[in-house]
């Protein structure tokens, strides 16, 4: 590839801080609860370099899961409405290829034919650093789905550890300049550094405990071979938790509320889910969303039919959030294992 370079890991720390001269600096960082998150980034020597794969989504930092929108003043007063989508740069450090190939998707989600206008604001000022996942953690299965541990294209900057440095590749054009601005700190690879990076890629596809392709799923509910039975099923363990969706890079039902206070009112977004059995509430208290079932196969149905209809990819990364969080253990993945099972039986209920 031709934007790459090799980075020693004793300029790391120099190279972060010179990224944050004019960027908020977001990172993975380990809390006194112990839990590694991501946050704004104080002390370099914080960051958590050895997080897990499964780390929170970075998708609040695009798509906030609570974002004021706009505010308008008292009336009385003559203040007109304020638009509150922010411009504020900022580059994100140490997420993973799946989370990469999730931005990927809801880039076309939010930006292909009607533009919204407080993701673009967002997505506009936002670089992404990544880090190839050498060991990826055993609910992983990007693998299967072509959407990590490592990626070919699509990111703006991806880092390959090998040890006692960084093999760095730019693909975006503010990806190259960002590593142009301080390209002193950067030697060109070496062929023992691409047969190094090459080895680092066979052995992290060889660790994954769990290759899934979704398509087999897919086809099976498309040509109808999977039944009211086989979802009654799965919903009947469904706790109705939302967790699922909250850990998803790729959901994005949100609602919108105005709430008012002394000196105005502020239009905000929240996310929702499809899930709910609020969810869509019209006028006079009508749920559209009442009937369980239904809500526990559209939000399969979402994922596995839908999205790859209008974007051309599942709507799911393989990242295995769904797979820690959820309590009844019906997860994407192990639906869809399920699924494939059923079908090769012939018995899909």
């Amino acid at each position: 590839m031709k934007n790459s370079w090799i980075l020693d890991k004793n300029h790391l720390s120099y190279w972060l801080r010179q990224l944050r001269k004019d960027r908020e600096l977001i990172g993975p960082l380990r809390r006194y609860n112990h839990d590694i998150v991501f946050r704004t980034v104080e002390e370099i020597h914080e960051i958590a370099l050895d997080c897990p794969a499964s780390l929170p989504s970075p998708k609040e930092f695009l798509f906030p899961q609570y974002e004021r929108m706009l505010r308008a003043g008292d009336l009385s007063s003559g203040r007109r409405v304020q638009d509150l989508r922010t411009e504020r740069p900022r580059v994100i450090f140490g997420v993973r290829a799946c989370d990469v190939s999730a931005v990927m998707l809801l880039d076309r989600f939010f930006l292909d034919n009607s533009k919204d206008p407080y993701y673009d604001s967002r997505r506009r000022n936002t670089l992404f650093v990544s880090v190839v996942c050498n060991n990826p953690d055993p609910t992983c299965f990007c693998a299967g789905l072509q959407t990590g541990p490592y990626l070919e294209r699509g990111f703006d900057i991806q880092l390959t550890d090998l040890g006692d440095r960084y093999f760095v590749q730019a693909d975006s054009r503010e990806g190259i300049r960002t590593i142009s601005a301080t390209g002193f700190l950067f030697n060109r690879p070496k062929k023992s550094d691409y047969d190094d990076q090459y080895e680092v890629f066979l052995s992290a596809k060889a660790h994954f405990q769990k290759i899934i392709s979704l398509d087999g799923p897919r086809q099976a509910i498309l040509l109808g071979r999977v039944h009211d039975e086989f979802w009654q099923g799965v919903t009947d363990r469904c706790f109705e938790c939302g967790g699922c969706v909250y850990e998803c890079p790729l959901c994005t039902c949100f609602t919108v509320t105005d709430r008012s206070y002394e000196d105005g009112t502020e239009r905000i977004r929240l996310w929702d889910t499809c899930l709910f059995k609020g969810f869509t509430r019209m006028a006079g208290g009508v749920l559209p969303n009442e009937n369980r079932i239904l809500r526990t196969k559209r939000w399969y149905y979402h994922k596995l039919i839908h999205y790859p209809d209008l974007l051309g990819s599942f709507g799911c990364v393989g990242c295995g959030r769904c797979t820690i969080t959820c309590p009844g253990k019906i997860d994407m993945a192990t639906i869809a294992t399920k699924i494939k099972g059923l079908s090769l039986n012939g018995d899909l209920g």
